[in-house]
């Protein structure tokens, strides 16, 4: 039975600059909170396009990777928890140079607004 992890990206984040999360780091995910979304880097070299499966579940982003093909690389699932006020129909992937990109938005009423003061 394989063991998976939920992960929070913000804790994530916070675990990879503390590194109290020696195997976070060593897989090398990075994800950034922008104004209007979160980005996730993955590196998935020696995969391929149709090996990759990115799934929005309920609050979970469920990334996984099959090689068939190739004895050069291991198969993954990884699980990580969506941070409330991101909008799940959003989610867009692609594959650069070894490395998976998702970006998630964020829903328009989470976004931060300015208030002018009169």
């Amino acid at each position: 039975m394989n063991k998976t992890t939920i992960y929070n990206p913000l804790e994530m984040m916070e675990r990879i600059f503390n590194n109290t999360n020696p195997v976070i780091q060593s897989r090398g995910h990075f994800v950034d909170e922008k104004d209007s979304e979160y980005l996730l880097e993955l590196p998935v070299a020696g995969f391929t396009q149709k090996d990759i499966s990115v799934e929005v579940n309920g609050n979970l982003l469920v990334i996984s990777g099959e090689d068939n093909e190739s004895y050069w690389t291991d198969d993954f699932v990884k699980k990580f928890k969506l941070p409330i006020g991101v909008d799940p129909d959003s989610v867009s992937a692609k594959i650069s140079d070894g490395v998976l990109k998702i970006s998630i938005s964020k829903k328009k009423e989470s976004l931060a607004k300015k208030i002018k003061i009169s």
